[in-house]
């Protein structure tokens, strides 16, 4: 067997940061804008693999909630990538000391290499690992989560996913993670491209290993391996996030599709609501997108979408929710209708409020076709409001968080609200309450004499 040697990092400087704090610094940011998994620290999951700009922050959704593990007892970890620079007959497990990255070398457990390479259908060759980038962009995430690990790195090439979870299966136990790199639809238009990841989506979730090994998705192989070891184990997926490079930093006209599958076992029940919440994060960068298409349609003398059609489309837009819609065009706000509480699906409530904030918004002019383009779109997710109690003016100043609260404010039949964005332009509390009060058509002190406030907060998501 020839010499081992360190790989060294083959991407960085392009996929992600060459510096490690510049490195460091981003992948806390992902990690830190990423929802928890309800379910905590999952045992397997699907990751995507582009450059950081474009898919990173997916990828966060899957190492979000991974426990830090001790130098003493560092975890075994199977990442999975596919060969995309060389053909491969079966899989590579690679002849290296140790992979590097700008954070450091990552440590291999080499007793399971030389376990698997042992195998039928395994060989150490290093060609397929030496310049792809599929594998290598996972190890910051993981450097910067589990720490102290011992990584199995696997390229996959030609294999049947049956034969993958064979000899994945004959090593793997208790307390191991598995990752599977993979993107998923690749250099299609913006819509067909959701479409496509959509049965994706579907093929992974209805957990049928053939389906999935059919995907339009580069890590196929071994996202069919890691369905038929779910099957095995009882494990049940679910969708994390999901994006295109069309919602993150590229153009709609070519993109690649990005998405995170968690795996968990079966005893892990989900509650309706953090289903729902992990559901409609999966989704949630493409809703300026729909809003868009929309109004295109609908302001150019169509029908637009229709609620029904939408959310058979994207299942979680069911969920009854209140969304604002608001638009800007230079930097001025150009119209913002909204629900202050939900009373239909989100998706009907998103199709009804984008429509009206481009018309029916009495401060502007309708919105036409033409200037549609020089529009920005944000939508905004509200909480339930919650009644604020409180003593008096003071108290209630004391009490508002400014950029966090969104504020409705009713008095003698009247009512008005501003959403925390608002703070952004009048980050003085008395001047916010003022013109709360003078929106609502009340005298500009009417929030010193004790009107009903409540508070929300929103999640908002923009262009």
């Amino acid at each position: 067997m020839a010499t081992q040697t360190v790989r060294p990092p083959a991407v960085a400087g392009t996929f992600y940061p060459e510096d490690p704090q510049q490195l460091r610094s981003m992948v806390q940011k992902f990690l830190g804008q990423a929802i928890d998994a309800p379910l905590g620290e999952p045992p397997a999951f699907v990751s995507p693999h582009a450059g950081y700009i474009y898919s990173g922050q997916v990828a966060a959704y899957g190492y979000k909630n991974l426990k830090k593990a001790s130098a003493d007892n560092p975890r075994r970890i199977f990442v999975l990538a596919p060969s995309h620079r060389a053909y491969l007959d079966g899989i590579s497990v690679g002849n290296y000391s140790a992979y590097r990255t700008p954070l450091g070398d990552v440590t291999l457990d080499q007793e399971t290499i030389s376990k698997l390479a042992a195998l039928p259908d395994v060989i150490r060759d290093p060609q397929s690992h030496a310049m792809d980038h599929a594998l290598e962009v996972q190890l910051p995430f993981l450097q910067e989560t589990v720490e102290h690990f011992k990584l199995v790195p696997i390229m996959v090439g030609d294999i049947s996913g049956g034969q993958l979870a064979d000899i994945i299966d004959n090593c793997w136990q208790p307390g191991d993670l598995i990752i599977i790199s993979s993107d998923l639809s690749h250099f299609h238009p913006y819509d067909k491209a959701v479409e496509l990841d959509n049965s994706s989506h579907n093929a992974v979730l209805s957990q049928k290993p053939r389906v999935v090994e059919g995907c339009d998705a580069c890590g196929r192989v071994g996202m069919a391996a890691l369905a038929e070891l779910a099957r095995r184990k009882g494990w049940q997926p679910s969708l994390a996030n999901y994006c295109n490079s069309g919602d993150t930093a590229g153009s709609k006209d070519s993109v690649v599709g990005y998405a995170t599958y968690l795996y968990y076992p079966q005893n892990q029940k989900q509650t309706p609501n953090q289903q729902n919440s992990m559901d409609i994060a999966a989704i949630k960068p493409q809703l300026p997108s729909l809003v868009r298409s929309h109004l295109e349609q609908t302001l150019g003398g169509g029908n637009g979408f229709q609620a029904d059609d939408l959310i058979n489309k994207f299942p979680p837009l069911a969920k009854v929710g209140a969304t604002f819609i608001t638009l800007t065009k230079n930097g001025q706000l150009r119209g913002c209708i909204g629900s202050l509480s939900a009373q239909r699906s989100i998706g009907e409530d998103l199709l009804l409020n984008s429509y009206y904030a481009a018309t029916k918004d009495s401060r502007f002019p309708t919105v036409v076709l033409d200037e549609l383009k020089e529009i920005k779109i944000e939508v905004s997710l509200l909480s339930d409001p919650e009644p604020l109690l409180y003593q008096d003016g003071a108290d209630l100043l004391n009490c508002l968080k400014p950029g966090i609260h969104g504020v409705i404010l009713q008095k003698d039949g009247r009512r008005s609200t501003f959403l925390p964005q608002v703070w952004e332009q009048m980050p003085n509390k008395e001047t916010f309450l003022q013109q709360l009060c003078l929106k609502a058509g009340l005298n500009g002190d009417c929030w010193q004499n004790n009107p009903q406030i409540s508070l929300y907060t929103v999640d908002k998501i923009k262009e």
